[in-house]
């Protein structure tokens, strides 16, 4: 419980935040005048307004199909369960201020449904991290040659892209390793959790994984598919906010972005506040009008509020949980799930 009151602790002072970065926001783009969103908004498209709904749907719904395909290298699971379980866990993210809780959540439903053993919901989530890391990786470099990005930008975001496929490649990598299990084992013997065999087991799966390579083939370009929705996105976005933004920036603004957020140090739920913030400082940069670019930033939150807030609400309420028990659950019965997961194996 102590744990729980400490993530809603953390989430209140990210809210605060986030009301701070908006305020900012109001009082020195919009100069005060706060009917100025409303007036670039009105000069938008509502065409425009539809596609980035679509859009933005689609490229959660690749995330998950993504995932997807990878854990039919292991077993043939409703992709249907998938996308639920996708969306209650990206929920969290958006709820709990803390670095990777999205596959904290995703691990623990799979393990508590049953659906995969420890090892092949471990192998199949770092996969997709991995994979995803690398899409985005490739779309940031191309986009950012094709409109001969200063070497800043370069720094920016291409750096940040690289550093995160490098990480997700030794995450995948690393729980195969004996010495780490050991290690692993000495800290969660202490809350009476058993690793004793993950690292060969995991191997298993890493070699099931590199056997199909099909699927990998078909889960990359699943991931490509994520980030030309995002890119989609970004471009109707502009439109709702009245202007137009290219390809190449739209995959910048709208999809590499969230390389650098995912290293900056998550102090806000869902990065509000911070995510705004920073995106209107990039789409200012490469030459789109500072109202304007705070617009879209606003326009953005408004879609994953609206557009996105209730879809995962539903999916954890068609798994069978309230949001507090889920959350709750997700993040205070570590200890239980694990000896729990330990039986699957």
């Amino acid at each position: 419980m102590s744990r729980v009151k400490y993530s809603k602790r953390l989430a209140v002072i990210g809210i605060i935040i986030g009301i701070i970065a908006y305020a900012v926001i109001f009082l020195y783009i919009y100069k005060g005048h706060f009917l100025e969103f409303f007036y670039i908004v009105s000069k938008g498209d509502i065409e425009d307004a539809a596609i980035a709904y679509v859009a933005r749907i689609a490229a959660i719904t690749c995330h998950a199909l993504t995932w997807w395909i990878i854990i039919r290298a292991f077993k043939k699971i409703n992709p249907l369960k998938i996308l639920e379980i996708t969306f209650a866990a990206i929920f969290v993210e958006f709820i709990v201020p803390v670095g990777g809780a999205t596959e904290v959540a995703k691990l623990f439903l799979v393990l508590k449904l049953g659906f995969l053993d420890r090892e092949e919901g471990t192998a199949s989530i770092l996969m997709h991290r991995l994979i995803t890391s690398l899409a985005i990786f490739v779309t940031t470099i191309v986009s950012l040659s094709l409109i001969n990005a200063p070497p800043i930008l370069f720094i920016v975001l291409g750096l940040p892209t690289l550093g995160l496929l490098l990480v997700n490649m030794g995450v995948y990598i690393l729980p195969k390793s004996e010495r780490v299990e050991r290690l692993a084992d000495k800290l969660f013997s202490r809350f009476g959790i058993s690793v004793t065999g993950f690292a060969e087991n995991y191997k298993l799966c890493m070699a099931k994984v590199k056997k199909y390579k099909k699927f990998l083939v078909l889960a990359t370009l699943m991931a490509f598919g994520e980030r030309f929705s995002n890119a989609i996105f970004g471009i109707a976005v502009a439109g709702v906010a009245g202007t137009h933004l290219g390809l190449p920036q739209a995959f910048l603004a709208f999809d590499s972005l969230y390389a650098l957020i995912w290293l900056l140090p998550a102090i806000t739920p869902g990065g509000i506040g911070v995510f705004e913030f920073v995106q209107m400082l990039l789409l200012s940069y490469i030459g789109v009008r500072v109202q304007e670019a705070a617009t879209m930033s606003i326009v953005s939150r408004i879609y994953y509020v609206v557009g996105e807030y209730p879809l995962f609400i539903a999916s954890v309420a068609a798994l069978g949980y309230s949001v507090k028990s889920f959350i709750r659950q997700a993040f205070s019965s570590g200890g239980n799930s694990g000896q729990q997961t330990s039986s699957l194996t």
